[in-house]
């Protein structure tokens, strides 16, 4: 029985001795009052854990070191880190909040790590391209993304469509849309991609104002491609024919402005394939009607 007391007030002491070590290490220790008072240990109470958004980017070295040669591990687990920066502890955070420009560099180590997965590209452009502060921090999204497609333009050519995007439609930067549709309409023939990407650089000079040059691209894409769809050809012609409508309204305004002989020459081609194919049509109408008739005329005599 003495045993048992003594286990159980030996257990009472140490939970004690603990409880007093954790107030003091929480409150801190002084010795004296006043101006006497003497700190010896401060304590925590009103220190508060480093919750920073985005950690500092590491230097290429340092990064060599961390990987401890397994790039992947690192890739993964870096990666996870950074699409759960800022909500974590219980916490949500805006992204207007976060330092893009430490996340950029962010993203250029994980594509140094692994350029060919599709992991970081749409988390770029489809989360962190919602920016409520766009103007400071979207440069930043299309940079990425434009450097991340030139590293193979051939299966990477959709990021180009992305940065675009972003460019044209959120930051109105037109220039730089211009330059990333050009860079779009150049990848490689083989890349598998639809016909809009080489229309992209039309699209946008449109946006410009620059009518003339957005029909001249598109004339130039119905010369080289011989196979194009129907649906496609439809629309590159209904595209050119209100170009031609809006630079017929701005010749009236200004004399001097002149429209490429081409736009006109494709759209008197179509035309004119049209119209042959509209008498086609009622030529084969005709007949019909007039085969109709003789038959009808045939089953009279057979009757008679």
């Amino acid at each position: 029985m003495k045993k048992v007391i003594k286990f159980f007030l030996s257990g009472y002491l140490l939970v004690a001795l603990l409880g007093t070590m954790q107030w003091f290490f929480w409150n801190g220790i002084k010795i004296g009052e006043g101006e006497d008072v003497q700190v010896i240990w401060e304590g925590t109470r009103s220190e508060k854990p480093d919750l920073s958004i985005v950690p500092k980017a590491p230097t290429v070295f340092a990064v060599k070191a961390l990987t401890f040669g397994d790039d992947q591990f690192y890739f993964r687990k870096t990666a996870f880190d950074i699409q759960n920066a800022g909500d974590t502890f219980g916490r949500t955070t805006s992204l207007q909040d976060y330092d893009y420009s430490e996340l950029y560099k962010w993203w250029m180590i994980l594509d140094g790590l692994d350029p060919v997965s599709n992991f970081v590209p749409p988390l770029v452009s489809y989360y962190f391209g919602s920016s409520q502060k766009p103007e400071r921090d979207l440069p930043y999204v299309i940079d990425y993304l434009e450097q991340h497609a030139d590293r193979n333009p051939a299966r990477k050519w959709w990021w180009y469509s992305q940065a675009i995007y972003h460019s044209k439609h959120k930051l109105k930067d037109l220039d730089r849309s211009l330059l990333l549709a050009e860079k779009l309409a150049d990848i490689p023939a083989d890349a598998g991609a639809p016909l809009w990407v080489r229309q992209m650089p039309a699209f946008i000079l449109e946006a410009r104002g620059d009518l003339n040059e957005a029909c001249e691209i598109i004339v130039n894409i119905i010369r080289d491609n011989k196979n194009i769809k129907p649906g496609e050809m439809n629309f590159m012609m209904y595209f050119i024919k209100e170009r031609i409508s809006a630079m017929a309204e701005e010749k009236k305004n200004n004399p001097n402005f002149k429209i490429d002989p081409r736009c006109n020459a494709i759209i008197e081609a179509d035309k004119k394939a049209k119209a042959e194919q509209e008498a086609a049509e009622k030529g084969n109408v005709k007949n019909d009607l007039e085969k109709d008739e003789k038959d009808q005329d045939s089953k009279k005599e057979v009757k008679i």
